[in-house]
């Protein structure tokens, strides 16, 4: 049996599934069996883990390569424990729409996936929602999850309408997606333009809200950001950024390490020692896509302005310069 950190499940909270391991599963890995018995894909296994709502026997378990043995009984919370909110009547800003792909703008503040943290409906909800309006004749659509955004990340996203458009993935894998951020950085960054190369690690044992860590060649991913000055404040710069590869919190993480944290990052721009500027979420926006159409091969482009909240932090940095 392999080890791990673990403590007792609280006797107060009640694991909504229940999985026992048979004797053909004896000795497989938690992840690998939990994916067949509760039929999740193993991202959602693994978001499971790291939340701590796998149990075995009772007690929490978050290494995914634990050794299950016949017997354990395995208790699930967080399948189906998030109910979606309603986002009927919920504006959708659709930027392109044909039967196999969907351009759409996210808000900020809008998880993209259902979650039991989200206070608003999903993207996901909000879409779903679009399709019903649009197409009630229709009980089931299909929707693909390409790429993701911060929740705090306003801008573009596209999803499939097929399965045979999921091939853009191939896109985001080979990084032939050209990708544009809008952001405003603390402090006044000197130069016109430079290039951040780092190599980044996702850990579960990071504090404060930080799910990446810089890390080495060997155990990181290759993470490149290319950036260009369009505004210097007195406190604040705001850059254009172009990401050559697209890691989970890329420009959070390698903004905050050149010491240019994002405008509103509590999370990595926590050791920020300048005085920081209020916003109330952080300054990120995704400002420019483009891909080739994955059924045609025709290349797309799309282009978003800043939103408001952005546009008004702008201002305010303005005057005060």
């Amino acid at each position: 049996m392999a080890h791990g950190r673990q403590r007792p499940s609280p006797m107060n909270e009640t694991p909504l599934h229940s999985f026992k391991i048979s004797d053909a599963q004896d000795g497989e890995r938690l992840d690998l069996a939990l994916k067949s018995l509760a039929k999740m894909s193993r991202k959602k296994v693994k978001s499971l883990l790291d939340s701590g709502q796998v149990f075995v026997n009772n007690r929490k378990v978050i290494i995914a390569s634990w050794e299950v043995e016949e017997g354990n009984v395995i208790q699930v919370k967080g399948i189906d424990d998030a109910e979606e909110l309603s986002a009927d009547g919920h504006y959708l800003k659709v930027l392109y729409e044909d039967t196999n792909i969907l351009v759409v703008e996210k808000e900020a503040g809008i998880l993209c996936e259902k979650s039991p943290i989200a206070t608003k409906p999903t993207l996901v909800a909000i879409i779903n929602a679009y399709f019903k309006r649009k197409m009630p004749h229709l009980k089931h659509h299909y929707l693909g999850l390409v790429h993701r955004l911060d929740q705090d990340t306003s801008g573009i996203m596209v999803y499939s309408k097929t399965r045979e458009a999921n091939r853009i993935t191939d896109q985001f894998k080979k990084h032939t997606i050209k990708r544009k951020y809008l952001a405003i950085v603390e402090g006044r960054v000197t130069s016109e333009q430079g290039k951040v190369q780092s190599y980044l690690k996702k850990s579960t044992l990071l504090s404060a809200g930080k799910k990446v860590v810089a890390s080495t060649p060997e155990a990181g991913r290759l993470a490149i950001t290319q950036y260009r000055l369009l505004e210097r404040y007195d406190r604040a710069t705001l850059l254009e950024l172009n990401l050559n590869t697209g890691r989970t919190h890329q420009i959070r993480v390698q903004m905050a390490s050149l010491g240019h944290p994002l405008v509103g990052d509590l999370i990595y721009g926590k050791d920020f020692k300048g005085p920081k500027i209020f916003f109330a979420r952080q300054a990120l926006h995704a400002s420019y896509l483009c891909f080739r159409h994955p059924i045609t091969g025709t290349k797309m482009e799309f282009r978003s302005e800043l939103p408001r909240d952005m546009r008004r932090l702008m201002e305010r940095l303005r005057q005060s310069s």
